[in-house]
């Protein structure tokens, strides 16, 4: 039986892949409303529900809703499509010239990034090139208390 869910989650994994990708491409061509449109219907699919059943919720609970019932390197990999899916917004609001928004995306992104890297060594290691780009696109001024007490941690383990 768990050969079977990690089938279907890998199938799932590449689809987000393949959404997150197409959005890219609306994006590069200048699409921009369609590029959102896709990011919202990757998140759908990623949480198996309506975009206001989970966009409400603060992005604790939203990887809480990722996690139920997956293994941790299922739960792992969901939680780093979700901050893809996060980043790719980011810079489509950049696109749009939309800063408020994009770095509330990009901030997102980071932050489920570096729960992703305080949780596995490994992990961190292989995050610190997203990790570096995410900070690169973010004023620190503006880094929020939880992302800093995070990359302290990070740094701490490292």
């Amino acid at each position: 039986m768990s050969g079977k869910r990690d089938d279907y989650l890998l199938r799932a994994i590449e689809q987000l892949r393949l959404m997150v990708s197409a959005a890219v491409k609306l994006r590069d061509s200048g699409k921009l409303d369609q590029a959102l449109l896709a990011i919202v219907s990757a998140q759908e699919k990623l949480f198996a529900r309506p975009a206001p059943a989970f966009m409400g919720l603060g992005l604790d609970d939203q990887l809480r809703l990722l996690r139920i019932g997956e293994s941790s390197d299922s739960a792992r990999e969901k939680c780093l499509g979700y901050a893809a899916v996060l980043r790719e917004a980011g810079l489509i609001y950049e696109a749009r010239d939309k800063k408020d928004l994009a770095i509330s995306a990009f901030q997102s992104a980071l932050y489920v990034t570096l729960t992703v890297a305080a949780e596995s060594k490994i992990s961190a290691d292989a995050l610190a090139p997203l990790i570096a780009e995410l900070l690169d696109r973010l004023p620190v001024e503006q880094l929020h208390s939880p992302v800093k007490e995070l990359l302290d941690q990070i740094a701490v383990q490292g």
